[in-house]
């Protein structure tokens, strides 16, 4: 079998970096590293710190006053907030930590299910072959085309939980669209919170951000209404457009306004009208203001725009209360993708352990879908993040009357500010990787997830179909029985005797076969 292109997939290196995405990987990406640690979101927090314990040590040292406590008290609440931030965090990065497990169960369920669906379900739509060759050959087509569906259909399956975890609703985004456009919805309702519910924009006002991704209805085409006649360009769609009304009972996932499904030039075949797409990745850009704690002075609009990777962390942990506003498409997905195995079952086209290795594929994505769900509705409850806060907050604020006690002197203002940037970023180190999902620069890289991994390797299983074993197995370059340059080709022409004896020399036994005795792996 000749060496195609196509095979660099399975014999070059994989390109596994995971974390080739953080910021610390080059010196140019200094800035965006330090936009990555605690630093970056505390800093108000330490320079107030700065503030508050450089006014204790001027008031002891220039007044008569002395604002001093014992260090019993605070030697005790400090063993007390060591313990309770140690379990914040780890608390936080064990739901980190799953969310990497499942988006691992995702990948191997995908694997699964493209090695089963293309390799073990036949090309074929019946049970016994239809004694037309005409008919034969357009079933297996059929049969091919559905398989390469089904294979996409699980990319579909994970990039639609990527969008479904960031709060981003319907399926208006260019690496979802093309997938499940074709689709019917189930009407079933999403598992998390919305950005209506929330009512929170991804640096965007309210109003915006809902026109964005709720009721999309741009139309790349803007000719619509142009006559043909005076168009030199046959396939420009003419002012007959048809508009069908893409709703949840007979269009596609997710869109729910009136546009153009299909248009028809001069040449009569008909033309796909596609609804402007947004970007796969689209992260809030960043504002300088999102760090500064007096967002309170500005007006509400620059309050939304200001709002950030917060608001997003926030949308996407905001407990659902309308019990069922917008769409869970990946679980839409699946219903899919288990009709499609059903319908093979009436068929009797692949036999029950085919069957259990699709369904047992299914089920791990459902699976896996659910358990993200929960990371995601299952926040640490306000109660005890309150009491954290306010907890360090007391510990921070009379740590300096201490220190100054203890003799620090002006030591206490550095000492008290590396103090609170050591207790107030494993705070704020908890609060953010509980939810490991958005754009944050700690989070999972869900992008790579989909389309370096999932994306790239279906492609390259359903880029050709697999050969039977006789064209890979007894060719001259297997020769891996024991005898260098001695294919299993050769073996096969040479008999019984000798492949069992080729078997023993791997193990240096000697063949008791055909006498000849077993020899070791050696040229011949």
């Amino acid at each position: 079998m000749s060496h195609t292109p196509l095979d660099d997939h399975f014999i070059s290196q994989p390109d596994l970096d995971l974390l080739g995405h953080r910021p610390h990987k080059s010196a140019i990406l200094l800035f965006q590293a330090l936009t990555a640690t605690a630093v970056f979101r505390i800093w108000p927090s330490l320079l107030f710190m700065g503030g508050w314990s450089a006014a204790i040590v001027l008031i002891n040292q220039k007044t008569e006053a002395e604002m001093t406590v014992p260090s019993t008290l605070l030697t005790a609440l400090g063993v007390l907030l060591g313990l309770t931030l140690s379990y914040r965090t780890s608390s936080a990065y064990a739901q980190y930590s799953e969310g990497r497990k499942l988006w691992t169960q995702i990948i191997q369920a995908n694997r699964t299910w493209a090695r089963v669906v293309w390799i073990h379900c036949p090309d074929a739509i019946r049970a016994a072959p239809p004694d037309d060759p005409q008919e034969g050959a357009h079933e297996e087509t059929r049969a091919v085309i559905e398989k390469a569906t089904l294979v996409r259909m699980g990319l579909a399956f994970a990039v639609a939980v990527k969008h479904y975890l960031r709060g981003e609703e319907g399926i208006l985004y260019e690496d979802l669209y093309d997938l499940v456009k074709y689709i019917p919805s189930l009407h079933l309702p999403s598992g998390i919170a919305s950005a209506e519910d929330a009512n929170i924009a991804i640096g965007r006002f309210p109003s915006q951000h809902k026109h964005k991704h709720s009721r999309s209805s741009s139309i790349t085409n803007t000719n619509t209404n142009t006559n043909t006649t005076s168009n030199p360009n046959p396939d420009v769609v003419s002012s007959s457009t048809e508009l069908k009304s893409m709703n949840h009972s007979d269009g596609s996932l997710g869109i729910n306004v009136d546009i153009p499904l299909t248009a028809t030039g001069k040449s009569g075949r008909k033309l796909g009208i596609r609804p402007t797409l947004h970007p796969a990745r689209d992260p809030p850009k960043f504002r300088f203001s999102e760090t500064f704690p007096f967002k309170w002075l500005v007006t509400k609009r620059q309050r939304y725009k200001a709002a950030g990777r917060m608001a997003m962390r926030e949308r996407m942990r905001e407990q659902r209360s309308s019990g069922g506003v917008g769409q869970n498409v990946p679980l839409e997905i699946t219903m899919f993708m288990s009709s499609w195995i059903a319908n093979l079952q009436k068929r009797k086209t692949i036999d029950v352990p085919t069957t259990n290795s699709l369904l047992a594929a299914l089920l791990a994505m459902s699976e896996a879908l659910s358990n993200l769900e929960r990371i995601l509705t299952t926040p640490i409850p306000f109660t005890y993040s309150a009491q954290i806060w306010e907890v360090t907050w007391i510990y921070c604020l009379v740590l300096p009357f201490q220190l100054y006690g203890a003799g620090f002197g002006w030591i206490t203002i550095p000492a008290v500010v590396i103090t609170s940037y050591i207790v107030l970023g494993f705070a704020e180190i908890g609060s953010e990787i509980e939810n490991p999902f958005g754009y944050d620069k700690n989070d999972l890289n869900l992008d790579f997830f989909t389309n370096n991994i999932i994306r790239e390797e279906l492609a390259a299983i359903t880029a050709r179909p697999f050969s039977v074993p006789d064209e890979w197995i007894f060719v001259g370059g297997n020769d891996t029985l024991g005898r260098v340059g001695v294919g299993a080709d050769e073996l096969l022409e040479r008999g019984l005797g000798e492949v069992r004896n080729s078997l023993a020399a791997l193990s240096g036994e000697k063949g008791q076969h055909a006498g000849l005795k077993g020899r070791a792996r050696s040229p011949v």
